[in-house]
């Protein structure tokens, strides 16, 4: 999996801004001088009205989430937690409302192209989130992949600790913790009276990352992370900050984690339902519909997309037989898979092994990257593990942007637990999607274009970045750096997986699939770890639709960059195709359709 911003799955910052995460398991525009790149803004009154519309909007999401606004670096609300109650949300579901009905009554005509495009992503947004509400998806704010518990852990490693002021506004938010959970309990108990309840067997896997997150020792918990970034304060700073933390994570911390998983275990996963599809809730197969409109952007109905995912899959597995005979194999396809999961030469040893194989994936790509674009950002990345707490139900990576501030890197966080079931041959793909040329760039770039709308410098529209980062993930083929017969076998592995999640999420929510159906569809059909399908597949659950977004908008990247080679012939140029793609951020597929449809430039930006 690839949930590729903190945010992704964030109910709280709301999906379209920073969707909000995944993670947790966690919305980016237009306006640029830059050759290849959208640029010209509107002068007149519905140009101001707008920009204003756009930061009273933007103001709210922050003020509403105070952890994605550190996330991202504006650092106005360190001190504080988002507010879970139901009235709270009651209240940004009616600025939701007259937002939309403010940027209705603009006229566009007088708007320069890139702000009718900037108006037009968030039109899409906030009819997307008003559309979803009758669904009441705040009533399961958690589950094995996000949530405020998750959130709140991870804020350790984005919450600033260069001044007292810092570590102080960290410790009142550790302080603000418990009364967090209580809401978090409330609505959940809300959820029970109305019968919109999560499946029992995603839900058990939380239990344990609950008792984690309560240790009695304040220095097991990750929250104690921020402890090491005071070394090199003076003791006289050091000490009372040190003990403050100690304090508020064992009498504040710890206790709230364990209430949770107390109410969780004996009261809430009773209640979970046995079934694993969203079918089997208040108006599923609505709700489903709904999904996966609003996670692929645009009107293919889970039928449609269920028959995608099997064509698809029929094509990569001819691809698949060309390499299995190119390596000699005699075997049938079922076979090769089972060898590659067996093959210990095909496995990692250690998290160290991991880390470095992936530092030379990236040394690789780095330097091909002139070749496949004109203009690159700025901003750097690293790798860092998956924390323990959330590895066993974690993916095999995830991206994190950089804040706008610069004041760290983006993230690739790679899953090495249980290291020697982590396959060397797909490694190139993952590196691929979640690192460069995949969401570093994608994510970079769009918030580092001048002039850009703040709710559009941070956008994560799926279908838009996810497809982009499935379709990177082939890209470095084109500059020959799938040079190992296998690790072209993990790119292909990788994109049928994508395809079956598109068979497997519409069977689990659509078709009434059994978990154990799910797994069978892709032990059968690739030949990934069967301990990462189940996780997987448990994603799946846990988050109805997300997986559709991956495939449907790679096949969509695909067909506009076939059209361009069309339309330019020998005059194409891959690298201004690419620049032009990513200087339009995450959008929703109909909104880059229609832009990439524009005249394109002949010649990409100036290699830097």
């Amino acid at each position: 999996m690839t949930i590729c911003s903190y945010f992704s799955n964030q109910g709280h910052f709301r999906k379209g801004v920073i969707l909000a995460a995944t993670v947790l398991g966690f919305s980016w525009g237009v306006g640029t001088s830059q050759a290849g790149f959208i640029g010209g803004e509107g002068t007149d009154q519905p140009s101001r009205q707008l920009k204003t519309l756009f930061a009273e909007y933007w103001d709210d999401e922050l003020r509403s989430g105070p952890l994605e606004a550190t996330f991202i670096g504006d650092h106005r609300y360190d001190d504080r937690l988002a507010d879970l109650s139901e009235a709270a949300h009651e209240a940004r579901l009616k600025r939701d409302r007259d937002h939309r009905q403010a940027l209705g009554k603009l006229d566009p005509e007088p708007l320069s192209a890139d702000e009718r495009i900037d108006r037009e992503v968030l039109l899409f947004t906030l009819d997307d989130r008003i559309e979803g509400e009758r669904f009441r998806g705040h009533l399961i704010p958690i589950t094995q992949q996000d949530g405020i518990h998750l959130q709140f852990a991870q804020s350790v490693n984005f919450h600033p600790s260069a001044t007292v002021g810092d570590v102080e506004n960290y410790v009142r938010r550790l302080r603000a913790f418990p009364r967090a959970i209580d809401q978090t309990i409330a609505l959940m108990r809300r959820g029970m009276a109305e019968h919109r309840m999560p499946p029992r067997i995603t839900m058990a896997k939380v239990v344990p990352q609950l008792r984690d997150l309560a240790p009695v020792k304040p220095e097991e918990s990750p929250l104690w992370g921020i402890v090491a970034k005071l070394k090199d304060w003076p003791e006289a700073d050091r000490d009372p900050a040190t003990n403050a933390i100690r304090q508020a994570i064992a009498d504040q911390v710890s206790p709230a984690y364990a209430k949770l998983a107390a109410f969780v275990e004996t009261e809430y996963l009773p209640a979970c339902r046995e079934s694993v599809g969203l079918w089997d809730s208040p108006e599923g197969d609505v709700h489903y519909a709904y999904r996966a409109r609003s996670f692929t952007t645009t009107t293919l109905s889970p039928e449609q997309i269920h028959e995608v995912g099997l064509a698809e899959m029929a094509r990569i597995r001819e691809a698949m037989e060309a390499i299995r005979t190119k390596v000699g194999f005699s075997g049938d396809l079922k076979a090769f898979f089972q060898q590659l999961k067996d093959d210990p030469k095909l496995k990692n040893q250690s998290e160290p092994e991991i880390l470095a194989r992936y530092r030379v994936i990236f040394e690789a790509i780095d330097a091909k990257l002139p070749d496949l674009f004109g203009h690159l950002p700025r901003t750097d990345y690293g790798i860092r593990p998956i924390e323990a707490y959330r590895a066993k139900a974690a993916a095999a990576g995830y991206y994190y942007p950089a804040p706008e501030d610069g004041s760290r890197p983006g993230y690739f966080y790679v899953n090495t637990s249980d290291p020697t079931s982590r396959t060397t041959y797909t490694m190139q793909a993952l590196a691929y999607h979640e690192g460069v040329p995949g969401h570093h760039l994608q994510f970079s770039l769009a918030m580092e274009v001048p002039g850009r709308p703040a709710f559009r410098k941070f956008g994560y529209v799926p279908a838009f970045s996810e497809g982009w980062g499935l379709y990177s993930e082939g890209l470095p083929r084109e500059v020959g750096l799938y040079t190992d017969p296998y690790a072209e076998f993990g790119q292909l592995e990788y994109s049928a997986w994508r395809a079956g999640r598109l068979v497997v999420d519409t069977g689990l929510h659509q078709k009434h699939w059994s978990r154990d159906q799910a797994i069978a569809y892709l032990e059968a059909n690739t030949a990934v770890p069967r301990i990462e399908i189940e996780s997987e597949v448990d994603r799946y659950i846990a988050w109805p639709g997300q997986a559709l977004a991956y495939k449907i908008g790679e096949l969509k990247i695909r067909e506009i960059r076939a059209q361009a080679e069309r339309r330019s012939g020998a005059k194409f140029d891959v690298r201004a195709f690419h620049d032009r793609l990513l200087s339009l951020g995450s959008v929703p597929l109909s909104v880059l359709e229609r832009y990439m449809e524009r005249d394109q430039p002949t010649e990409a930006e100036p290699r830097r």
